[in-house]
């Protein structure tokens, strides 16, 4: 199994004493739950199929941010990506992206499947704007656990590729507060990720500055608080 440079940090005061803390991925799949994959879409190469509306899936939405939020430019040595800014408006609603700028679906190697790319500044069109956008899932009910898998890059065994950038996602409860701000460095390969929260998460949305972007697969969701 790969060896993942995870750097877990809670940078926000949870909205609850316990607040949220990691769980193994494989413990998500054990237990009765809803998985989304992008595989109802024809494999295709990059850019894929560009999708410039909502992704709905059965119990979630996906889109660039929440009603109330703004996008933002952060650009660094490695690239233009996209931020999250500001605070989301009641009740919660999840925003698609400007054309060619919001979501894309493509063949992915490290999954061996689909994969969603959140498009970034630079759009579908770029090769450096595939992976570098935010994304937010709007769950339609309060998520007790779930988890996600992120594809940042491949193997690098000569160790010549930029230095790893950052991971960003924010937990939200159904009135707007973040439950949590995790930051997550990645090493290559994929990462599956996987959190249980004592307050019902509502939202989840993803940002990152790692040079050449990321995807994303896998999404479980509608799993039953842990019990015992």
């Amino acid at each position: 199994m790969r060896a993942l440079a995870l750097l877990l940090l809670l940078v926000a005061a949870p909205a609850d004493a316990d607040g949220l803390r990691a769980v193994p991925y494989a413990a998500l799949e054990a237990a009765p739950h809803r998985r989304v994959t992008f595989d109802t879409l024809p494999p295709a190469r990059e850019p894929g199929h560009v999708l410039d509306a909502l992704l709905r899936f059965d119990g979630v939405s996906i889109g660039k941010r929440l009603s109330g939020q703004e996008l933002s430019e952060t650009a660094t040595k490695d690239g233009r990506f996209e931020d999250l800014v500001g605070a989301p408006s009641l009740p919660l609603t999840v925003l698609a992206g400007t054309p060619r700028h919001n979501m894309a679906v493509a063949a992915h190697a490290g999954f061996g499947s689909n994969a969603l790319f959140p498009l970034g500044p630079e759009g579908a069109d770029r090769r450096g704007g595939r992976g570098e956008g935010a994304a937010v899932l709007l769950f339609d009910e309060g998520q007790w656990r779930l988890g996600l898998r992120v594809h940042a890059d491949y193997a690098d065994p000569l160790g010549a590729r930029p230095s790893r950038g950052a991971l960003h996602l924010c937990f939200w409860d159904d009135d707007g507060r973040m439950i949590a701000h995790e930051i997550v460095t990645p090493g290559t390969g994929i990462m599956s990720l996987a959190w249980e929260s004592n307050v019902p998460i509502r939202a989840l949305s993803v940002t990152n500055t790692d040079p050449g972007g990321i995807a994303v697969d896998d999404i479980l969701h509608q799993i039953d608080p842990a019990t015992g």
